[in-house]
């Protein structure tokens, strides 16, 4: 899904009438859809995936990594680049809640990496063995996944925030 999308849809939850945005206010979704657009960072997991063009090389089904350093501040970069793009789907960050909605996305691309082989992670962590790294990135999707969900429950519920009065626009004063 995407990160921005993810913003997004707190963006409406936030604009609903209480428990109305799971079903009749847009966005009319189930809180899972915000759990799959927050644990699934597109656009970063696609930055990732180009990076890793370069920076490796596959011989005999063999990945090596071979620019390690280059790899290792990206895997960093990324992780900083999904909080942007929540910030920017987001608007502003409106209560506390939205700091804990930031940090997931850069969970979940943390949780990919460590899943996957031969990525970003083997440039920050080689030595960590594949047994409890693949457990760690399992664990850590399914908390994600619940505390997506429960934060998408809160935001139907809450009340939208009160609109705020037009100041007026000032006449000019005629000359006298």
């Amino acid at each position: 899904m995407s990160t921005f999308v993810y913003a997004r849809l707190t963006n409406l939850r936030d604009q609903a009438q209480p428990n109305t945005s799971t079903a009749t206010a847009p966005p009319g979704l189930g809180s899972y859809v915000d759990a799959l657009a927050a644990l699934v960072p597109a656009e970063v997991l696609s930055v990732h995936a180009v990076l890793l063009t370069f920076t490796t090389s596959t011989a005999n089904k063999v990945t090596t990594i071979e620019a390690t350093s280059t790899l290792a501040w990206s895997f960093y970069g990324l992780i900083a680049l999904c909080v942007v793009i929540y910030v920017v789907g987001r608007g502003n960050l409106a209560d506390r809640l939205d700091w804990v909605r930031a940090a997931i996305p850069p969970l979940a691309f943390v949780a990919w990496t460590m899943l996957q082989r031969a990525t970003a992670f083997d440039a920050i962590n080689p030595s960590l063995p594949s047994e409890p790294r693949t457990a760690i990135g399992i664990f850590v999707a399914v908390i994600l996944t619940l505390v997506t969900a429960a934060l998408a429950r809160m935001a139907d519920q809450k009340a939208p925030p009160a609109p705020q009065p037009v100041p007026p626009i000032p006449q000019p004063v005629p000359n006298q």
